[in-house]
């Protein structure tokens, strides 16, 4: 009697212990795939960034810049995180008070550093923070706008 009863634990404890390793396997699956789709969303991001600075003053592929970049961030208002939302804001109170007239550069490049710190924050957090230890700083390509 105290036999079975043993296996019985056993077995409960058996289904349990595969349980809860079945749900943290799933749990595990579902941030891999939100982050695939964050990745892509937050590199949909940076390349609709480096269009509307490589249009200079092609009107035909400025259109087709912003328009990418509407997109883009109606998607990224769905998933980003708070940081990446936050820095987003930034981004566009700053294009939008520089409209027509040259920048600071300067401004533009920790701008999004800020935004790839926060992306990289969301995606892998100890890993991203592996790198902000090193200081590294993320260079972008823009050039100086052209009236």
């Amino acid at each position: 009697m105290i036999e079975d009863w043993i296996v019985w634990m056993a077995g409960g404890v058996a289904i349990i212990i595969v349980g809860v390793a079945f749900l943290k396997l799933k749990a595990s699956e579902r941030r891999m795939y939100e982050n695939t789709h964050k990745l892509r969303i937050y590199t949909d991001l940076l390349n609709a960034i480096t269009e509307l600075n490589l249009a200079g003053g092609d009107a035909y592929k400025m259109d087709i810049a912003k328009r990418n970049l509407a997109l883009t961030l109606n998607r990224l208002n769905l998933v980003g995180s708070t940081g990446v939302l936050k820095g987003v804001n930034d981004l566009l109170d700053f294009l939008n008070e520089h409209k027509e007239k040259d920048y600071d550069t300067l401004r533009l490049h920790n701008i999004l550093n800020t935004l790839v710190i926060e992306a990289r924050r969301d995606l892998n957090p100890s890993h991203a923070r592996k790198v902000e230890e090193a200081q590294v700083r993320y260079r972008f390509f823009a050039p100086p706008k052209s009236r």
